[in-house]
């Protein structure tokens, strides 16, 4: 990893992860994982299903012990059962697979964790938070597994916490249930919450955290903002040309590297490929060129990942 790309761990985040390992056995599921979370940010844990994203999330709240290494959350040690004890009123959560009780409606699961945490029940209010409104009489049984995941946001949001960890929480959701998740999300953020998001969803990583945190095999191989990401590790831009009689002149030769394969242009540049593209399509007329094939591409999150990792992000199960 850069050395600039991540920096000792900071004593007054919110969330403090130093040195974090975490192992079953002989498998390392986690190996040495040290990042900050800053108050009121959207932090964002990208990689591959068994990365060891939900192995950290999970020391983090108090489920698994680490191994070796320390997690501060609010200045509280989550593996310490006082500070544990003091520390759950503060933070929700959202698990990838949410147990309950089957016979149970929505309003009723949602008055039963309200009283969990000694508060007045809402259940209207969010149910329609999660786009629930109208189905407080449905049984958990006869809910979508996305249906039953907005459920179990609309459980880990409604003791209104100061920290909220999300693992997975669009996995298996339809694009409606994910525009209600992303869009509570980018509300809560905006009311200066502090959210852990585990994904290997790269739109929802780049439309949702503030940074993001690459993981691989258990260990961190690059942190920044998305921008960063992209401009550092995402590669040139491109455009590519298919045109009879067309070949680039000076011009177009100073804008970046040109290359061909038959009756294909290739130009990779660093600089806006908008500008590019007209200038190809205008020196293209001028030649009375008849296009064939036209494409332009801006580096993307996912050319930064591939690059980094040597992977792609398809969804493993």
């Amino acid at each position: 990893m850069h050395p600039d790309e991540t920096s000792a761990p900071v004593a007054n985040g919110a969330i403090v992860v130093d040195g974090l390992v975490k192992r079953y056995g002989e498998l390392e599921a986690v190996a040495g994982l040290t990042f900050t979370v800053q108050r009121g940010t959207v932090f964002g844990l990208l990689g591959r299903n068994g990365a060891g994203k939900t192995t950290t999330l999970e020391c983090c709240i108090g489920i698994g012990r680490p191994t070796a290494g320390s997690v501060r959350v609010l200045g509280l040690d989550p593996t310490d059962r006082r500070d544990l004890a003091r520390l759950r009123p503060r933070i929700g959560v959202q698990l990838q697979a949410t147990s309950l009780p089957e016979k149970a409606n929505v309003g009723e699961v949602l008055e039963l964790y309200a009283a969990y945490y000694g508060i007045a029940p809402r259940p209207d209010e969010m149910a329609a938070r999660v786009g629930l409104d109208g189905k407080l009489d449905r049984q958990i049984a006869q809910m979508s597994g996305g249906e039953q995941q907005r459920l179990a946001l609309a459980l880990a949001l409604q003791h209104d916490p100061e920290v909220l960890f999300l693992d997975e929480p669009t996995a298996g959701m339809d694009a409606f249930g994910r525009r209600i998740l992303w869009g509570e999300v980018e509300r809560l953020r905006d009311a200066g919450k502090t959210i852990v998001l585990t994904t290997h969803y790269i739109e929802e990583a780049e439309r949702l955290a503030d940074r993001i945190c690459i993981v691989q095999r258990g260990k961190i191989v690059a942190e920044a903002a998305a921008a960063e990401l992209v401009a550092r590790y995402g590669g040139d831009a491109t455009v590519s040309i298919a045109a009879d009689g067309f070949a680039p002149d000076a011009e177009l030769q100073a804008l970046g590297g040109w290359t061909r394969a038959g009756a294909q242009w290739k130009l990779a540049t660093r600089g806006e490929p908008g500008l590019a593209l007209a200038a190809v399509v205008t020196r293209a007329n001028s030649l009375a060129a008849k296009i064939d094939s036209l494409d332009m591409h801006r580096p993307t999150l996912e050319d930064a990942f591939i690059a980094i990792t040597g992977e792609t992000l398809e969804e493993t199960g």
